[in-house]
């Protein structure tokens, strides 16, 4: 079998491009064209959430710590010895004694008792 050969001539003026063996297979590589433009969108969709996912787990991360820490701060302030020392410095003394019910009588309540 005689295999026509692509000369450089023929290559540069695109004269290869209108023969029926070309033209065969232009489909072909319409479809392959194509599936590489699919792929390399896909590819940067992939990278792009990659991106999106890391940066939301440093976020998470940074979150979580700050979480901790207030929630450690909060622990200690609302500790007895600590709110103690907060009402000192407020000038508002914590009382010792054990909690005593005051009961209130009407006047009118009071005459029916005696």
């Amino acid at each position: 079998m005689n295999k026509p050969k692509i000369k450089a001539k023929s290559f540069i003026d695109g004269t290869f491009l209108v023969k029926q063996r070309f033209i065969g297979f232009l489909p072909l590589i319409l479809l392959s064209v194509v599936l590489i433009i699919i792929y390399i969108t896909n590819r940067y969709n992939i990278e792009k959430t990659i991106k999106e996912i890391d940066k939301l787990q440093t976020e998470i991360e940074y979150l979580q710590k700050k979480h901790s820490e207030q929630k450690g701060a909060y622990q200690k302030q609302t500790q007895m010895l600590e709110l103690e020392k907060i009402l000192m410095e407020r000038g508002i003394k914590v009382s010792r004694e054990d909690q005593k019910q005051v009961i209130l009588i009407q006047h009118a309540e009071k005459k029916k008792l005696n």
